[in-house]
């Protein structure tokens, strides 16, 4: 009996700590290379990856924030949310019941000379629809799409539609560049500068927005349907920031996901974590021209997990 009774008790604890090992592997599967990362579960279905490398041949001087949301386990749920007055990220989390973590999103809908280079549908009303000609220097401001369900639990990244029209989606919002399209870096040769003078470039220009470095902000989805909400500071020397290929090549090579899309960045990049210090906001805006977190821009559109 006291036999049997060991065995039961020692097969219990080997149990428990596979568990315990397979828990913790569960929490960081999705990175392919973790040098360099730290992570942090804010609830079984919500990893928070940090990354920052001084040293890294690649991707030295870099500060990333990735939020994974796993809609499979069925705890929460993302959420977009547009507000046409514009606030801050912290300031729309405030208003959001249940907030865990968010990001800024898309470009502006509400600017005068460039208020139809994007399409927003939200719960099947269609908010704003593209209207820019491929002449206009906006075209590729609606490259590509996100589209989800209203149910906040799965989610899609494309190439944008030729018409709108005909997207059964009941939400959509566009973005661009595209970087990832099934698991094809398309974004490694969306804006080769090689031999172009950016310096004669307008700032909307493909070529000058995506082809040099600054903070971005993006969106990805796993191979398992997880969605990824990234930022990446930058115009610091502690934070370099990105081009639109360094941060396709970044992106394949820690997270390898289905598809990516880069989103409105800049002094637009936000993050939101709740609990954290300095009212949520865990990166370094810029808008205050100071590398704290104090420097948030007012925005329209946002993403939150719940």
């Amino acid at each position: 009996m006291l036999k049997t009774s060991y065995l039961l008790a020692v097969t219990f604890a080997f149990s428990a700590c596979v568990s315990q090992k397979s828990k913790k592997l569960q929490s960081v599967t999705e990175l392919k290379d973790k040098t360099g990362w730290t992570t942090d579960t804010l609830r079984k279905d919500v990893i928070w990856y940090k990354f920052n490398a001084v040293t890294d041949g690649e991707f030295a001087n870099q500060n990333v924030n990735v939020i994974s949301f796993n809609p499979k386990l069925k705890m929460g749920k993302m959420l977009l949310d547009y507000k046409k007055e514009k606030d801050s990220l912290s300031v729309f989390a405030s208003r959001i019941s249940g907030a865990l973590a968010g990001i800024n999103a898309t470009y502006f809908i509400e600017k005068k000379d460039s208020a139809d280079y994007m399409h927003l549908r939200l719960k099947g009303i269609d908010i704003q629809n593209v209207k820019v000609p491929k002449s206009s220097i906006y075209w590729w401001k609606h490259q590509g799409m996100f589209t989800f369900n209203n149910e906040g639990t799965d989610f899609a990244i494309h190439f944008s539609s030729e018409d709108f029209g005909k997207i059964k989606s009941e939400n959509i919002m566009t973005g661009a560049p595209m970087l990832i399209d099934n698991f094809k870096p398309v974004g490694l040769t969306f804006a080769d500068t090689a031999g172009v003078n950016l310096k004669k470039l307008h700032y909307e220009h493909y070529l000058k927005h995506q082809g040099i470095r600054h903070p971005r902000t993006a969106i990805a989805v796993s191979r398992e349907g997880n969605l990824l909400l990234v930022t990446v500071d930058g115009r610091n020397k502690k934070a370099l920031g990105m081009s639109a290929k360094e941060l396709t090549a970044f992106l394949s090579r820690y997270f390898n996901p289905r598809s990516a899309m880069n989103i409105d960045g800049g002094g637009s990049t936000m993050m939101w974590v709740k609990g954290e210090p300095h009212n949520g906001i865990v990166n370094y805006p810029t808008d205050n021209k100071k590398f704290d977190h104090y420097g948030q821009r007012m925005v329209e559109t946002v993403l939150f997990i719940k």
